[in-house]
């Protein structure tokens, strides 16, 4: 990320130790120079007084040293997080962790907490410290972004949640008192069809949401639970040593049920289903017709549909959902002439 050197950067340094400030403020006092914007910086040396200034004045990025005299380690993240939490009226601002220990595994809890950097002090020089602010700024932006576009998703998943099933719950309960053999059971046939449009919009919605945060599945429990939810008739699925994935299990459901439920309307009542391990990732296919090569860029659509009864959407769903967790999702043939979908870039193993 380039950064515009002509704005100046506000930083506010928490820092107990003199000599560290000091050793930062002139890293910092040297960017205009490296084309990195000349910054300002303010230097406080507890995590309260730090609070009270992010709440009166404006800061780009906060360097917070994780052993101050009222906390240490990641307790010092921690209560910064709290106060931001507590205090609407402080503003979300990027932090770098900066620490005198060597500690990996810290490190990696530090940036699950909401760190954008962890800096050992021992190794920061200019450049490093130049290339972590833009990196921590640059990820900062994003967040945002994925913020606000979070929200407008859940804003149109209310007006259709409310303002489209409203009407519809009306319409459907005029037409049950329409006496009329010929007319009523093709519009209340065409009412269910919307309902069932409507459903899966507003799941589309949802799961075009980036996954923020995953935990440890087991697989083989999630397809099970899934296949409770899906009218399978005479259909079977079966699970051949399938894998423990990092998963937001919600949007993993939707994933399943809606494969399961394509292989059951496009192979038919007694289609056998299997779900695998692959190196990176898993797979579930059928022994159906399978999907001809022509269609397979084209499924992923929304409204996209070779079933008259479908809606057309879920195959997208499953799409947005896989896109949503950074995974990589191709179509191929099964073992068995069916459709085949494997997911991939798919962190797995406890």
């Amino acid at each position: 990320m380039s950064i515009n050197t002509d704005d100046e950067l506000c930083v506010l340094l928490i820092e107990d130790n003199p000599g560290d400030a000091t050793l930062f403020e002139h890293h910092l006092s040297a960017a205009g120079t490296e084309g990195f914007p000349p910054a300002t910086v303010t230097h406080v040396t507890d995590l309260d007084t730090g609070i009270d200034k992010l709440g009166g004045d404006s800061y780009d990025i906060i360097l917070l040293d994780l052993g101050l005299p009222e906390s240490t380690g990641l307790a010092t993240l921690d209560r910064y997080n709290n106060a931001v939490d507590d205090r609407e009226e402080l503003p979300s601002v990027p932090v770098i962790v900066l620490t005198g220990l060597q500690d990996e595994a810290a490190a990696v809890e530090a940036i699950e907490r909401g760190a954008q950097e962890y800096l050992v002090k021992d190794d920061i020089n200019g450049p490093l410290l130049h290339r972590a602010i833009r990196h921590g700024l640059e990820r900062h932006r994003q967040a945002q972004r994925l913020r606000r576009q979070n929200a407008r998703l859940e804003r149109f998943a209310h007006v259709v949640s409310h303002d489209l099933r409203n009407p519809l719950g009306v319409a459907q309960g005029r037409v049950a008192l329409i006496d009329d053999d010929e007319h009523a059971p093709i519009v209340a046939d065409n009412l269910d069809r919307m309902e069932a449009i409507i459903d899966d919009v507003l799941t589309l919605a949802r799961e075009g949401k980036a996954v923020e945060e995953t935990d440890p599945v087991d697989l083989a429990t999630v397809v099970a639970g899934c296949w409770e939810n899906v009218q399978t008739a005479s259909a079977g699925v079966s699970v051949v040593d399938a894998p423990v994935v990092h998963t937001d299990e919600s949007r993993l459901q939707q994933i399943l049920e809606n494969l399961f439920r394509n292989s059951v309307e496009h192979a038919g009542d007694g289609v056998a289903i299997t779900v695998g391990r692959l190196p990176d990732g898993f797979y579930v296919e059928d022994n159906g017709p399978g999907i001809p090569e022509e269609d397979r860029k084209k499924i992923f659509e929304a409204g996209f549909s070779t079933n008259n009864e479908g809606t057309g959407f879920g195959l997208n769903i499953v799409s947005e959902a896989t896109k949503a967790h950074g995974w990589q999702i191709a179509v191929t043939d099964g073992s068995e002439g069916g459709a085949r979908f494997e997911f991939t870039g798919v962190r797995t193993g406890t």
